[in-house]
């Protein structure tokens, strides 16, 4: 029998804004887990016009690698879905409990309505000044939660700025992060406005 779990202990909470079209804000918290890091979320949004809310919970172990995501999509007021993605036992990735074979070379998690998740492979890669690497990351897109796989790549071109590419939409960004890897400003996107240590 598994004995009693430590609760998390918080380590940075921040606000983001969508500054390029205040559109959106995000309450996040980064935390240290027992064997790993959580990072939870609330984002609202006005997409298109519409009411959207977004509550997720995202692990990773102690070398930064994605495990699991538990997500809550609000539309208005009438329609709520969820998602969740875990690690599969024999590898890759399993969807809402399914399989999912497309996603087998994936490591990383990009949830595309967040800045959040840049920190994972931030973290995971740990980079030299100078140094590039490709990745190949699940990206949840929305509000439709479609689950696709990217290939990304960053680049750390400072102390605490990375260069941040998508090679299939031609999407750049240079993105500034504190030494939890989380962004502080993110090219003209997102911008932090509120933190605690």
């Amino acid at each position: 029998m598994a004995g009693p779990q430590t609760a998390p202990t918080p380590l940075r909470t921040v606000i983001w804004r969508r500054h390029q079209d205040n559109a959106s804000l995000e309450y996040a918290v980064l935390s240290r887990l027992e064997a790993g890091y959580e990072i939870t979320g609330d984002i609202v949004s006005a997409h298109a016009g519409e009411p959207l809310r977004v509550v997720y919970r995202l692990q990773c172990g102690l070398d930064w690698r994605s495990r699991l995501l538990s997500l809550e999509q609000h539309r208005g007021a009438r329609e709520s879905v969820t998602l969740s993605l875990a690690v599969d036992p024999r590898g890759g990735w399993a969807v809402n409990g399914r399989r999912a074979e497309s996603l087998a070379h994936c490591v990383d998690i990009d949830l595309g309505l967040s800045p959040s998740t840049n920190a994972l492979p931030i973290n995971r890669l740990r980079l030299s000044v100078g140094e590039k690497a490709e990745i190949a990351a699940v990206w949840v897109r929305f509000p439709d939660l479609e689950v696709v796989p990217a290939r990304q790549s960053y680049e750390r071109r400072g102390e605490r700025t990375y260069h941040y590419a998508s090679p299939a939409s031609g999407f750049h960004a240079d993105i500034q992060v504190d030494e939890f890897g989380l962004p502080v400003l993110y090219q003209d996107i997102w911008e932090r406005i509120a933190e605690q240590r």
